[in-house]
Protein backbone atom coordinates (compact mmCIF):
# COMPACT_ATOMS: atom_id res chain seq x y z
CA UNK A 1 0.00 0.00 0.00
CA UNK A 2 1.22 3.61 -0.77
CA UNK A 3 -0.53 6.69 1.41
CA UNK A 4 -0.47 10.00 -0.07
CA UNK A 5 -1.65 11.95 2.81
CA UNK A 6 0.33 12.09 6.63
CA UNK A 7 1.58 14.79 8.98
CA UNK A 8 4.44 12.99 10.22
CA UNK A 9 6.80 15.27 9.74
CA UNK A 10 7.63 16.42 13.69
CA UNK A 11 6.87 19.94 15.21
CA UNK A 12 5.18 21.40 11.21
CA UNK A 13 1.73 21.40 12.26
CA UNK A 14 -0.61 19.74 14.03
CA UNK A 15 0.52 16.02 13.59
CA UNK A 16 3.11 14.61 15.39
CA UNK A 17 5.17 16.66 17.69
CA UNK A 18 8.26 14.22 18.26
CA UNK A 19 11.04 12.40 15.86
CA UNK A 20 10.17 9.63 18.19
CA UNK A 21 6.18 9.54 17.70
CA UNK A 22 6.93 9.73 14.05
CA UNK A 23 9.40 6.94 13.63
CA UNK A 24 6.91 4.96 16.07
CA UNK A 25 4.14 5.12 13.94
CA UNK A 26 6.07 4.49 10.54
CA UNK A 27 7.36 1.34 11.69
CA UNK A 28 3.49 0.44 12.42
CA UNK A 29 2.68 1.54 9.16
CA UNK A 30 5.80 -0.87 7.68
CA UNK A 31 4.41 -3.84 9.85
CA UNK A 32 0.95 -3.02 7.96
CA UNK A 33 2.01 -3.18 4.93
CA UNK A 34 2.64 0.36 3.89
CA UNK A 35 5.47 0.52 1.46
CA UNK A 36 5.61 4.52 0.42
CA UNK A 37 4.16 7.45 2.25
CA UNK A 38 3.94 10.78 1.23
CA UNK A 39 4.32 13.79 3.83
CA UNK A 40 2.15 16.33 3.47
CA UNK A 41 2.29 19.28 6.23
CA UNK A 42 -0.46 21.74 5.96
CA UNK A 43 0.14 25.05 4.09
CA UNK A 44 -2.23 28.06 3.37
CA UNK A 45 -2.67 29.06 -0.63
CA UNK A 46 -2.05 32.48 1.35
CA UNK A 47 0.93 32.05 2.73
CA UNK A 48 2.07 30.21 -0.79
CA UNK A 49 0.97 33.97 -2.26
CA UNK A 50 3.16 35.51 -0.05
CA UNK A 51 6.20 33.26 -0.82
CA UNK A 52 6.22 29.30 -0.20
CA UNK A 53 10.31 29.37 -0.06
CA UNK A 54 10.03 29.10 3.58
CA UNK A 55 7.82 26.28 4.02
CA UNK A 56 9.97 24.12 1.65
CA UNK A 57 13.01 24.65 3.35
CA UNK A 58 11.15 23.56 6.85
CA UNK A 59 9.71 20.64 5.22
CA UNK A 60 12.63 19.68 3.04
CA UNK A 61 14.72 20.09 6.21
CA UNK A 62 12.06 18.08 8.41
CA UNK A 63 12.21 14.96 6.19
CA UNK A 64 16.28 14.86 5.89
CA UNK A 65 16.16 14.56 9.89
CA UNK A 66 13.43 12.09 9.15
CA UNK A 67 14.59 9.80 6.54
CA UNK A 68 17.53 8.27 8.69
CA UNK A 69 14.91 7.00 10.99
CA UNK A 70 12.76 5.40 8.74
CA UNK A 71 12.46 1.72 8.08
CA UNK A 72 13.92 0.53 4.98
CA UNK A 73 10.45 -0.87 3.99
CA UNK A 74 8.72 2.50 3.72
CA UNK A 75 9.37 5.10 0.75
CA UNK A 76 8.86 8.90 2.16
CA UNK A 77 7.86 11.88 -0.49
CA UNK A 78 7.15 15.12 -0.03
CA UNK A 79 4.41 16.94 -0.67
CA UNK A 80 1.68 19.19 1.05
CA UNK A 81 -1.68 19.48 1.80
CA UNK A 82 -2.61 22.65 0.59
CA UNK A 83 -5.88 24.22 2.42
CA UNK A 84 -7.08 26.70 -0.41
CA UNK A 85 -8.33 30.05 1.87
CA UNK A 86 -7.79 31.99 -1.55
CA UNK A 87 -7.12 30.90 -5.00
CA UNK A 88 -3.50 30.00 -6.11
CA UNK A 89 -1.26 32.44 -7.87
CA UNK A 90 -0.32 31.05 -11.41
CA UNK A 91 3.37 30.74 -10.31
CA UNK A 92 2.71 28.70 -7.30
CA UNK A 93 0.30 26.17 -9.42
CA UNK A 94 3.25 25.27 -11.56
CA UNK A 95 5.91 24.76 -8.69
CA UNK A 96 5.96 21.06 -8.34
CA UNK A 97 7.80 21.62 -4.93
CA UNK A 98 4.53 22.30 -3.66
CA UNK A 99 3.26 18.71 -5.28
CA UNK A 100 2.79 15.37 -4.07
CA UNK A 101 6.57 13.43 -4.91
CA UNK A 102 6.87 16.39 -7.78
CA UNK A 103 4.37 14.81 -9.80
CA UNK A 104 1.92 16.87 -11.75
CA UNK A 105 -0.62 16.14 -8.29
CA UNK A 106 -1.17 18.16 -5.52
CA UNK A 107 -3.32 17.71 -2.62
CA UNK A 108 -5.61 20.46 -1.65
CA UNK A 109 -8.22 20.84 0.74
CA UNK A 110 -11.23 23.63 1.31
CA UNK A 111 -12.84 24.85 4.92
CA UNK A 112 -15.75 22.26 5.61
CA UNK A 113 -18.52 25.02 5.15
CA UNK A 114 -16.97 26.17 1.26
CA UNK A 115 -19.95 26.27 -1.44
CA UNK A 116 -20.00 23.57 -4.39
CA UNK A 117 -19.54 26.62 -6.72
CA UNK A 118 -17.09 27.68 -5.43
CA UNK A 119 -15.02 24.69 -5.07
CA UNK A 120 -15.70 24.06 -8.70
CA UNK A 121 -14.38 27.20 -10.25
CA UNK A 122 -11.57 27.16 -8.26
CA UNK A 123 -10.91 23.05 -9.05
CA UNK A 124 -11.10 23.88 -12.37
CA UNK A 125 -8.74 26.81 -12.36
CA UNK A 126 -6.18 24.90 -11.18
CA UNK A 127 -6.78 21.69 -13.81
CA UNK A 128 -6.71 24.26 -16.81
CA UNK A 129 -3.02 25.29 -16.55
CA UNK A 130 -2.35 21.55 -16.17
CA UNK A 131 -1.68 20.08 -12.39
CA UNK A 132 -4.29 17.51 -11.55
CA UNK A 133 -5.77 18.64 -7.68
CA UNK A 134 -6.52 16.27 -5.58
CA UNK A 135 -9.01 17.04 -3.09
CA UNK A 136 -8.34 15.27 0.48
CA UNK A 137 -11.73 14.17 2.17
CA UNK A 138 -14.36 15.60 0.23
CA UNK A 139 -17.11 13.72 2.87
CA UNK A 140 -15.91 16.20 5.24
CA UNK A 141 -16.91 19.37 3.17
CA UNK A 142 -20.55 19.78 3.84
CA UNK A 143 -21.68 20.52 -0.16
CA UNK A 144 -20.62 17.15 -0.54
CA UNK A 145 -22.92 14.48 -2.50
CA UNK A 146 -22.24 12.69 -5.25
CA UNK A 147 -23.49 14.91 -7.90
CA UNK A 148 -21.21 17.62 -6.25
CA UNK A 149 -17.83 15.73 -6.99
CA UNK A 150 -18.95 14.27 -10.34
CA UNK A 151 -18.95 18.02 -10.89
CA UNK A 152 -15.38 18.46 -8.93
CA UNK A 153 -14.36 15.67 -11.00
CA UNK A 154 -15.58 16.82 -14.11
CA UNK A 155 -13.76 20.38 -13.41
CA UNK A 156 -10.16 18.34 -13.58
CA UNK A 157 -10.25 17.18 -9.80
CA UNK A 158 -9.19 13.79 -8.30
CA UNK A 159 -10.74 12.64 -5.32
CA UNK A 160 -9.01 10.82 -1.76
CA UNK A 161 -11.44 9.67 0.49
CA UNK A 162 -10.22 9.30 4.50
CA UNK A 163 -9.52 6.01 5.48
CA UNK A 164 -11.13 6.64 8.85
CA UNK A 165 -14.08 8.41 7.77
CA UNK A 166 -15.09 4.95 5.95
CA UNK A 167 -15.96 3.08 8.84
CA UNK A 168 -17.81 6.01 10.99
CA UNK A 169 -21.62 5.94 11.63
CA UNK A 170 -21.58 9.71 11.02
CA UNK A 171 -22.69 12.03 7.90
CA UNK A 172 -19.37 12.15 7.07
CA UNK A 173 -19.00 8.28 6.90
CA UNK A 174 -21.69 7.96 5.04
CA UNK A 175 -20.72 10.45 2.50
CA UNK A 176 -17.30 8.62 2.07
CA UNK A 177 -19.04 5.21 1.48
CA UNK A 178 -20.91 6.51 -1.27
CA UNK A 179 -18.11 7.81 -2.88
CA UNK A 180 -16.66 4.37 -3.01
CA UNK A 181 -19.34 2.98 -3.80
CA UNK A 182 -20.44 4.82 -6.69
CA UNK A 183 -16.73 4.75 -8.45
CA UNK A 184 -15.88 8.15 -7.62
CA UNK A 185 -12.88 7.92 -5.49
CA UNK A 186 -9.75 7.36 -7.09
CA UNK A 187 -7.52 6.93 -3.22
CA UNK A 188 -8.02 5.92 -0.16
CA UNK A 189 -5.51 7.71 2.31
CA UNK A 190 -4.88 7.23 6.34
CA UNK A 191 -4.05 11.34 6.87
CA UNK A 192 -2.19 9.92 9.51
CA UNK A 193 -1.29 12.81 12.72
CA UNK A 194 1.40 10.74 14.83
CA UNK A 195 -1.43 8.47 15.67
CA UNK A 196 -3.25 5.20 15.31
CA UNK A 197 -4.80 5.81 11.71
CA UNK A 198 -4.60 3.05 9.60
CA UNK A 199 -4.60 2.42 6.30
CA UNK A 200 -4.83 -1.22 6.56
CA UNK A 201 -7.85 -0.97 8.89
CA UNK A 202 -10.01 0.48 5.99
CA UNK A 203 -8.53 -2.16 3.47
CA UNK A 204 -10.24 -4.86 5.98
CA UNK A 205 -13.58 -2.85 6.46
CA UNK A 206 -14.60 -2.64 2.59
CA UNK A 207 -13.45 -6.56 2.11
CA UNK A 208 -16.01 -7.46 5.04
CA UNK A 209 -18.46 -4.92 3.89
CA UNK A 210 -18.29 -6.01 0.15
CA UNK A 211 -17.68 -9.56 0.80
CA UNK A 212 -14.57 -9.96 -0.86
CA UNK A 213 -14.17 -10.87 -4.75
CA UNK A 214 -12.60 -9.91 -7.77
CA UNK A 215 -14.23 -6.80 -7.83
CA UNK A 216 -13.60 -5.72 -4.49
CA UNK A 217 -9.89 -6.70 -4.88
CA UNK A 218 -9.57 -4.66 -7.93
CA UNK A 219 -10.96 -1.55 -6.43
CA UNK A 220 -9.17 -1.82 -3.42
CA UNK A 221 -5.69 -2.57 -5.20
CA UNK A 222 -6.63 0.54 -7.56
CA UNK A 223 -7.08 2.82 -4.08
CA UNK A 224 -4.68 1.80 -2.33
CA UNK A 225 -1.46 0.94 -4.15
CA UNK A 226 -1.98 1.44 -8.30
CA UNK A 227 -3.20 4.96 -8.22
CA UNK A 228 -1.23 6.26 -4.90
CA UNK A 229 1.73 4.32 -6.81
CA UNK A 230 0.53 6.58 -10.23
CA UNK A 231 0.69 9.76 -8.31
CA UNK A 232 4.45 9.58 -6.93
CA UNK A 233 5.38 8.93 -10.41
CA UNK A 234 3.61 11.05 -12.06
CA UNK A 235 1.43 8.57 -14.61
CA UNK A 236 -1.90 9.15 -15.58
CA UNK A 237 -4.93 7.52 -12.88
CA UNK A 238 -7.02 4.41 -14.00
CA UNK A 239 -10.80 4.57 -12.94
CA UNK A 240 -11.65 2.69 -10.15
CA UNK A 241 -15.16 0.47 -10.18
CA UNK A 242 -17.84 1.18 -7.34
CA UNK A 243 -17.46 -1.56 -4.95
CA UNK A 244 -21.07 -2.52 -4.14
CA UNK A 245 -21.85 -1.86 -0.07
CA UNK A 246 -24.77 -1.59 0.79
CA UNK A 247 -25.74 0.99 3.68
CA UNK A 248 -27.46 -1.15 6.69
CA UNK A 249 -30.19 -0.02 8.86
CA UNK A 250 -28.03 0.10 12.09
CA UNK A 251 -25.92 2.55 9.86
CA UNK A 252 -28.64 4.74 9.18
CA UNK A 253 -29.51 4.57 13.26
CA UNK A 254 -25.96 4.85 14.24
CA UNK A 255 -25.72 8.11 12.11
CA UNK A 256 -28.81 9.54 13.10
CA UNK A 257 -27.81 9.06 16.76
CA UNK A 258 -23.79 10.19 16.06
CA UNK A 259 -24.94 13.08 14.45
Amino acid sequence: MIDIHSHLLPGLDDGSRSLQQSVAVLRQMARDGVTGLVLTPHLKASEINAGAEPAIARRDGALERLQPHCPAAVELFAGFEIMLDQPLSPLAVGDRRLSLAGSRYYLVEFPVSVVGEFATRVLRDIARVGPVPVLAHPERYHACSPAAVREWRDAGARMQVDARALGRPTTRGHRARQLVRAGLADVIAADNHGDGRSLRAAVELLRQRTGGGSLAEEALRLLTHLNPLAMTRDWALAAVPGLPMAERWTDRVRRFLAD
